[in-house]
C-alpha cells in the first residue's frame, strides 16, 4: 500500500509529444525535453562498470554514457559510432579541466594514453606536437615535424620546427624555423631561431643562436655557436665558429676555424684559416691557410695566405701579404702587401710594408717601411731604419740612426751610429774598451781579386809627419756628438764610463789625414764622415804597409851608408898601408 502510495504521488505526464517528467510537484516536462527530472534532494545514476565491461557493450550507440570504477575513472561517453566505439571521458571529475585540477597525484594522475599509440596535439586542427613511442620522434610547436614519414629519433622544439623533413633521422631542432627546410638531413643540432634554417641535406651540423648556419644547404660537420655565426654557408664543411657573426659570410669555404665576436666575419670561400679573438681575419675572403690569434689580429686580411698572427693588434693592416709570421702585440701592424717577413715582439715591424725582414725583440724595426731583407735581434733594435735594405742588428738599442742605409751591421748593446754610412759594420758602443778574439783578423788579399796593382805606397814621406800621442777618451762628449743630445742609452749602469780612465795610445784621425795630402797619398786607413757631425775613425791595421814601406826605405839608406862606411873603410886601410 505504502509503494502504490509513492507511486502515486510522483505525477507522471506524457503529453502529446510523449515527453516524460518525474518529479513530485505535478510539473509538465519542458518543451525541450524528453525526459524532465526534477529533484532537490537526489540525483540521476547512471550504469557503473569497469573498463572491462564497458568495452564489452555490443554495438554502443553514439552518445552512450557510463561511468567507468576503475583505471581513470569518470563519466565516459561514446564519441565515435556504434561500429567504432571511441569512449572520452567528460566533465572534470577523474579527468583534466579546463580550468586546472587539485588534488592531483602525480604517481596516477598523468596526461597520456594508455596504449602504444603516438599522443598528438593539434592547434586550429593543425600538427602542434606528437611524442611517438615508435619512431621516437618527439615534437612541440605548430606544424613541427607536421611532413615527417619515415624519419627516426628527431625531436623538434618550436614553430614550424623540422617543418620539411620527411626520412632525415636523430636531428634536434629547438627554437622558431629551426632546421625548417631539412629533408633528408642527420644528425643536426640546432637550437636558435632560424638556425640552419636552409639545410636540406647536410648533416652532422651543429648550430646554436639566432640564424646560426641559416643558409646552409648541404654543408657537413660544421659548428657554430653565436647569433649569425657562419649565416651564409651553404656548402662549406668542417667549420668551426664560435661568437657572434663569426665566419658570418663564408659560403663554400672549408676547415676554417673562428673564435670571437666577427671573426672571419667576410671569408666566402677561404679554407683552413683559424681565427681567435675580437674581429680576428675579419675581412677574409679568399685567404687561405691564416691563423689569427688575439684581437684585431689579421683584422683587414682579404686574399693574403699562409700568414700567422699572434697578439692583439698583430698584421692587423696585411691585406694581400702572404708568408708572413707576427708575435706579439701590433707586430707587423701596418703591413699590406709585404711578404715572407717574420716579427716578434711588441710592436716589431709595427710599420712595415716591405717584404723578406725578420725582427725580434720588442720595436724593433720598429720604424720600417718598405726596407727590405733587413734581420733586428733585440729590443728596438733597428728601430729607426725606415727604406734601408740588407741591415742586421744584434742587441738591444743597436742601430744606425739615419734610417735609410742599406748593408750595415751592429753586434751588441747600443752599437751602431757612431757614424751613419751603408757598408759599414759596428761593433760595440761607446763604453766597450776591449774587442777581443783568439786571432787576428783576416782582410782577403787574395792577387786574383786585385786590379791596378801598383807600388805607390809612401814610406818615410808619410810616416815620418805622423803624430803618435796618449789620450783618454771622452765618451760623454762622443755621445753628445753621435746622438745629438737624443739619449740612445740613458741607462746607468757598472762600468759605463770606465773607459775614460784608460789611458791610450794612438794618432788623431785629422793629423793622417793631414800627413797623408801633405806626401800626396791617397791612404785608405782614415775614414772621413760624410757630414762635420759624425766622427772620423781609422783603421790601424792599415797603416803596416806605409810603415813596412819606411821600413825598406830606411834598409835602403842603412844599406847604403854601410856600403859608404865600408868603402871609406878600406880606403882608409890602403892610406895606412901606403
Amino acid at each position: 500500500m505504502r509503494n502504490l502510495l509513492l507511486l502515486l504521488s510522483l505525477v507522471i505526464t506524457i503529453n502529446a509529444n510523449a515527453q516524460v517528467a518525474i518529479n513530485t510537484d505535478g510539473t509538465t516536462p519542458d518543451n525541450s525535453a524528453m525526459l524532465d527530472i526534477k529533484s532537490t534532494a537526489k540525483g540521476l545514476l547512471i550504469p557503473r562498470m569497469t573498463l572491462a565491461q564497458r568495452n564489452a557493450i555490443p554495438g554502443p550507440a553514439t552518445g552512450l554514457m557510463i561511468y567507468q570504477t576503475d583505471f581513470v575513472t569518470g563519466f565516459y561517453y561514446n564519441s565515435g559510432s556504434s561500429a567504432s566505439p571511441a569512449w572520452v571521458i567528460s566533465g572534470t571529475g577523474a579527468g583534466w579541466g579546463l580550468a586546472g585540477n587539485s588534488g592531483t597525484l602525480s604517481a596516477v594522475n598523468f596526461i597520456g594514453t594508455l596504449d602504444n599509440v603516438p599522443l598528438t596535439f593539434k592547434v586550429n586542427n593543425q600538427p602542434a606536437g606528437k611524442i611517438d613511442p615508435t619512431n621516437n620522434n618527439t615534437s612541440l610547436g605548430f606544424q613541427t615535424l607536421s611532413s615527417n614519414t619515415t624519419g627516426t629519433s628527431n625531436t623538434a622544439i618550436g614553430n614550424q620546427s623540422l617543418l620539411f623533413n620527411t626520412i632525415g633521422i636523430m636531428n634536434t631542432a629547438n627554437g622558431e624555423s629551426a632546421l625548417y627546410s631539412n629533408t633528408t638531413g642527420n644528425y643536426n643540432t640546432a637550437a636558435g631561431v632560424y638556425s640552419l634554417y636552409y639545410n636540406t641535406y647536410g648533416s652532422a651540423n651543429t648550430a646554436i643562436g639566432y640564424r646560426s648556419l641559416y643558409a646552409n644547404i648541404s654543408g657537413y660537420q660544421n659548428t657554430s655557436v653565436g647569433a649569425n655565426a657562419l649565416q651564409y654557408n651553404t656548402t662549406g664543411y668542417s667549420n668551426t665558429a664560435c661568437g657572434q657573426a663569426t665566419l658570418y659570410s663564408n659560403t663554400t669555404g672549408n676547415n676554417n676555424s673562428a673564435f670571437g665576436e666577427a671573426a672571419l666575419n667576410v671569408n666566402t670561400t677561404g679554407h683552413d684559416n683559424s681565427a681567435n679573438g675580437f674581429f680576428a681575419l675579419y675581412l677574409n675572403t679568399t685567404g687561405n691557410g691564416n691563423t689569427a690569434n688575439g684581437k684585431n689580429a689579421l683584422s683587414n686580411n682579404s686574399t693574403g695566405i699562409e700568414n700567422t698572427a699572434v697578439g692583439q693588434y698583430a698584421l692587423n693592416y696585411n691585406a694581400i701579404g702572404t708568408y708572413n709570421t707576427a708575435n706579439g702585440s701590433e707586430s707587423l701592424y701596418s703591413n699590406t702587401d709585404g711578404s715572407y717577413n717574420t716579427a716578434a715582439g711588441f710592436w716589431a715591424l709595427h710599420s712595415n710594408v716591405g717584404s723578406f725582414n725578420t725582427s725580434t725583440g720588442a720595436n724593433s724595426l720598429e720604424g720600417n717601411t718598405s726596407g727590405t731583407f733587413n734581420a733586428a735581434d733585440g729590443g728596438s733594435s733597428l728601430s729607426s731604419n725606415t727604406t734601408g735594405s740588407y741591415n742586421s742588428a744584434l742587441g738591444y738599442n743597436a742601430y744606425f740612426t739615419d734610417g735609410t742605409l742599406d748593408n750595415t751591421s751592429c753586434i751588441g748593446f747600443n752599437s751602431g751610429g757612431m757614424v751613419n754610412a751603408s757598408n759599414r759594420i759596428e761593433i760595440g758602443n761607446s763604453s766597450v774598451s776591449v774587442i777581443a778574439g783568439q786571432v787576428g783578423f783576416s782582410t782577403y788579399s787574395d792577387e786574383r781579386i786585385k786590379d791596378n796593382i801598383k807600388e805607390d805606397v809612401p814610406g818615410l814621406s808619410f810616416i815620418s809627419k805622423l803624430r803618435p800621442i796618449t789620450y783618454n777618451l771622452n765618451i760623454h762628449r762622443e755621445n753628445a756628438m753621435v746622438f745629438k743630445g737624443a739619449k740612445k742609452d740613458d741607462s746607468d749602469r757598472k762600468g759605463k764610463y770606465d773607459i775614460e780612465k784608460i789611458k791610450m795610445t794612438g794618432f788623431i784621425a785629422q793629423d793622417v789625414e793631414k800627413a797623408a795630402k801633405e806626401a800626396g797619398y791617397d791612404f785608405s786607413g782614415v775614414q772621413k764622415p760624410a757630414n762635420p757631425d759624425e766622427l772620423y775613425s781609422l783603421r790601424y791595421s792599415d797603416f803596416v804597409v806605409p810603415m813596412v814601406k819606411a821600413i825598406q826605405e830606411q834598409q835602403v839608406l842603412i844599406e847604403s851608408q854601410q856600403k859608404q862606411i865600408d868603402e871609406l873603410k878600406t880606403l882608409i886601410e890602403k892610406m895606412q898601408k901606403e
